[in-house]
């Protein structure tokens, strides 16, 4: 299976289990803290735009009208990004090698994916804000501080999406099987300090999924490297 196909399937699994239907915070135009307004979260492969099409949605950059990437304009959203990964190689597990069995190394491959969240939180309206916004009287004593609430709506998210892959443990229409020992979850960090980009919020989780090593059309075929090796090619 191509990695491309695994890419598309992969994404309309995260969006149809993880986002679809679902309503997080969007930043709004001009960062107004008068309004909240909710968004259906979306999902990008390896890169998150830097420019909105016709529509006002966001897509991949364009060599002739560039714009400053934004986070603000992608956000709430799941990026998945393709990591370095094993292109012809099974793991042995300790329980195989408890039960004897040994699986041929060559038949397998790994996708390894770090899947980044992100959510908004800019803080909590207690009753009483908007109003005194709008009579020109601002209280910003009822405006309070939406760390908590940010950090647990992206936990909760990512809580989620780790008893989707855990109990599937495939995605659906594609040979991925997940290797439930190098998954893992983390908050975005750097040199083990979380990042603060508040009021966004990030996650990350770390996956791993074991593929069947497709080799194309020469499959079962000796390899030049086996002809030269064999004396039976020049």
């Amino acid at each position: 299976m191509r990695t491309t196909e695994r890419l598309r399937k992969a994404k309309a699994w995260f969006y149809r289990e993880l986002c679809e239907g679902r309503k997080l915070k969007v930043p709004i135009s001009g960062n107004s803290i008068l309004n909240t307004e909710t968004t259906e979260p979306r999902v990008f492969l390896a890169y998150q735009p830097l420019r909105p099409d016709i529509n006002g949605n966001p897509t991949a950059l364009s060599p002739i009208q560039v714009f400053e990437d934004d986070p603000y304009s992608t956000c709430p959203s799941i990026t998945i990004m393709p990591n370095a990964s094993y292109i012809q190689f099974v793991q042995d597990k300790r329980f195989d090698n408890y039960k004897n069995i040994h699986r041929p190394h060559k038949m397998g491959q790994q996708l390894s994916m770090t899947v980044l969240f992100s959510v908004y939180e800019p803080g909590i309206r207690m009753p009483g804000f908007v109003d005194g916004m709008e009579n020109g009287k601002p209280d910003m004593s009822l405006l309070k501080d939406g760390t908590e609430e940010g950090l647990f709506t992206l936990l909760d998210w990512m809580d989620d999406a780790k008893e989707l892959i855990l109990r599937e443990q495939t995605i659906p229409e594609t040979d991925m099987i997940l290797d439930k020992d190098s998954a893992m979850t983390s908050l975005f960090t750097d040199q083990n300090y979380v990042v603060d980009r508040r009021p966004i919020y990030y996650g990350l989780m770390l996956i791993t999924w074991n593929c069947h090593a497709d080799v194309g059309n020469d499959k079962g075929k000796p390899t030049k490297a086996d002809r030269l090796l064999e004396g039976l090619d020049d």
